[in-house]
């Protein structure tokens, strides 16, 4: 099969590093704690989604290019190419000639500042405001986000992953302090001011709401994170395989594959997965008038008890028994046949790899349960990012950079989305023969995500300059999504008590420890009584009351 040219990547994307070193780092249960609507000193709080509509902007649809492949029940829609001509989606929003900040995660080397870089010159002249970068090294952004809360030292524009969110100390106090209250700009009709934003879902706005004020902007997330990549070209083409369909199969699959003598072996940890597979929660399940946790659940348990077999088999690469944090490039390289990632990380990697090895095939693991039926699959929350606004700043700035981050909401397909993805035609980028945008040597230099990171948009497939990436990804996405879990607490914003969140680490590095042999299996039991006794039955009582409360028991 001929490859079609890429753009040739010069630094890391976001989307597929989360998958690795943010999301999959964390237990599904961690990931669900949302900063809540009050600080509450540790004790937790709730409040249903309801009671937040009139906090957030009026959805209003944004009617730009029609997909090739439409997404069901709630899965991304799929573009197999690029449209001949973009429409302008932002032409009546622009700024008014203002100088702000911006701080953003960035992976690989610092492009050329403001001053010394054509496509800052580009994105700001299309936007009518010049946007200063103060990247930040994605690698060590916890820690940098963590000084930049503690030392109240916050650009004029602040992109937090959610994740971090999650693991900043007091941030549900600190966010109050630091940023602006976007309520009287955004919500209800105010947001159809900024039709970009209006076009963002609901349930990722919710999730931008602090103390009873919209504070944050959210890039809404696609409906799950991670999942297993494996080499289709290598499983199909060497070894003449099919993909299994239930978890022997998979087992016996690693065992025929596994040949470290060839420096080769099957798998990674791929134990987020594993709980998927054999129907675990996410986090709660309310049955017979109970709440049952995810460490409560014999579908937990089994699939523990699965990945120490997978270990005890030796069909891990021993980088991943030490917990190293290079899966990728051991997939990549064929070391690996299977490794759980970032949904991310499949484009990333052909971006990487189809230069050199046009044969290069990455797939998604098919969706099954562990007996070949239906699994379990965990959502993402709804927002995976968050943007904020610098607290004190005058209502004409606030307005401003507001033009600024509707802007840079523009989804595929618009010019916009063109303009800050890869600066401008004929300078930064040129369109293939297949209409794909190809980053010029200049381009290479100078274009950066910056202005990617400055705001969210509606999730999309559209890596169509790669071989199969829509067909298969969309393929999956919509024969996944029936399968999502049906979650108790599904519209209720929560922030969790923080004995409850506390005790988890301890249990996940004992489970780290147990599927590596390190323990026995049987420790299992003490590990989940210490849970309970450290925090887990707390947080039962907590979420059964905020069952009551709404009406869900």
């Amino acid at each position: 099969m001929s490859l079609p040219p890429t753009p040739a990547p010069n630094r890391r994307r976001f989307l597929g590093l989360m998958g690795a070193s943010g999301a999959a780092a964390l237990s599904p249960a961690l990931l669900s704690g949302c900063s809540g609507s009050a600080d509450t000193g540790g004790g937790g709080s709730a409040s249903a989604s309801t009671d937040l509509d009139d906090l957030i902007p009026t959805y209003q649809p944004f009617d730009g290019v029609s997909p090739d492949i439409p997404g069901t029940g709630g899965a991304p829609d799929g573009f197999t190419s690029y449209p001949d001509t973009f429409v302008r989606a932002a032409e009546g929003v622009r700024g008014s000639g203002g100088h702000y900040t911006a701080m953003t995660p960035m992976w690989g080397p610092i492009p050329p500042g403001l001053g010394n870089n054509s496509f800052y010159d580009h994105v700001n002249g299309r936007i009518g405001t010049t946007v200063e970068f103060n990247f930040q090294d994605g690698n060590t952004i916890i820690d940098k986000m963590n000084a930049v809360v503690a030392g109240r030292d916050v650009a004029d524009i602040t992109m937090f992953p959610d994740w971090v969110i999650n693991l900043i100390p007091q941030f549900n106090r600190a966010v109050g302090e630091l940023f602006e209250d976007l309520t009287p700009y955004l919500a209800g009709d105010a947001g159809l001011a900024y039709p970009m934003l209006a076009n963002l879902d609901s349930d990722a706005w919710r999730a931008n709401v602090f103390n009873e004020r919209l504070q944050g902007i959210p890039w809404p997330a696609e409906p799950f994170s991670n999942w297993v990549l494996y080499r289709r070209d290598l499983l199909e083409g060497e070894y003449g395989l099919a993909a299994p369909t239930s978890a022997e199969e998979l087992f016996e699959l690693g065992q025929e594959l596994n040949d470290p003598d060839n420096n080769r072996w099957a798998f990674d940890d791929f134990t987020l997965t594993a709980r998927q597979i054999f129907g675990a929660p996410r986090q709660w399940r309310y049955e017979n008038g109970e709440l049952v946790h995810l460490f409560e659940t014999e579908e937990w348990r089994a699939s523990v008890e699965f990945m120490r077999r997978v270990f005890d088999a030796g069909l891990v690469h021993p980088d991943m028994v030490a917990q190293g944090d290079n899966s990728k490039e051991l997939l990549n390289s064929g070391q690996l046949l299977f490794a759980q990632d970032g949904l991310g990380g499949w484009h990333e990697a052909y971006a990487q790899i189809l230069g050199d090895n046009p044969d290069f095939r990455l797939d998604l693991l098919p969706v099954f349960g562990h007996d070949g039926g239906a699994p379990v699959l965990h959502r993402n929350d709804p927002s995976s990012q968050s943007v904020f606004v610098r607290k004190d700043m005058d209502p004409e700035q606030v307005e401003e950079i507001l033009a600024v981050v509707n802007f840079c909401a523009a989804p595929f397909g618009t010019q916009e989305y063109m303009d800050y993805r890869y600066g401008e035609e004929g300078v930064h980028h040129e369109r293939n023969e297949h209409g794909a945008p190809e980053l010029t040597d200049l381009g290479n230099s100078e274009v950066s995500d910056g202005y990617y990171f400055i705001s969210g948009r509606p999730p999309a497939i559209t890596e169509s300059q790669y071989p199969d990436f829509v067909d298969w990804k969309t393929a999956w996405y919509n024969d996944a999504i029936a399968h999502a879990e049906e979650d108790p607490f599904a519209g209720i914003r929560i922030q969790r008590p923080e004995r409850f969140s506390a005790a988890e680490l301890p249990l996940t590095d004992r489970v780290e420890n147990i599927i590596r042999g390190r323990e026995d299996l049987s420790e299992l039991d003490t590990a989940i009584d210490d849970w309970r006794r450290d925090g887990g039955e707390e947080g039962r009582e907590f979420y059964m009351e905020v069952l009551q409360e709404h009406g869900r028991d």
